[in-house]
């Protein structure tokens, strides 16, 4: 067990991608976390995932805020970027955002199907620049809203 797991959260390789699960489950935190933002309470929660106990979903809250990066990541991969239609060309901000968590060209290139351009990273990048305010206005939309 490594210092980021607990024995309610724990990473498996080869399940759920290696991400933090509940104990000895599929049951992702990163998943937990957006039913949370999504504006699920825990009794919602705890009905949707009947194996759960409420320490199960203490232990989720407190590993995200020792951990929001890592959380937040995994929400732009499995998430984010995954409910862009494929062939589509994401918006500025969703590739912005993954940049301001920490992705890097080939972490956000490769999370689409099929993979982005760098003509498509630099199109965003330049919308970007060309209005920064109104694109960082869309990332804190869409983070808001979950």
């Amino acid at each position: 067990m490594s210092a980021l797991e607990t024995p309610a959260i724990q990473k498996t390789p080869n399940v759920c991608g290696g991400k933090a699960c509940i104990r000895q489950t599929r049951i992702a935190v990163w998943g937990l976390v957006m039913n949370r933002k999504l504006g699920m309470t825990d009794a919602d929660v705890l009905n949707s995932y009947p194996t759960l106990a409420p320490a199960d979903l203490d232990a989720a809250w407190e590993y995200f805020r020792a951990n929001p990066l890592e959380i937040e990541r995994a929400i732009w991969l499995n998430d984010t970027a995954a409910n862009v239609p494929e062939g589509v060309r994401p918006p500025a901000w969703m590739i912005v955002s993954g940049r301001m968590l920490g992705l890097s060209d080939d972490e956000i290139r490769t999370a689409f199907a099929p993979p982005l351009s760098a003509a498509d990273l630099d199109a965003a990048w330049a919308e970007y620049r060309s209005d920064p305010c109104r694109v960082s206005g869309d990332v804190t939309v869409h983070r808001l809203a979950g």
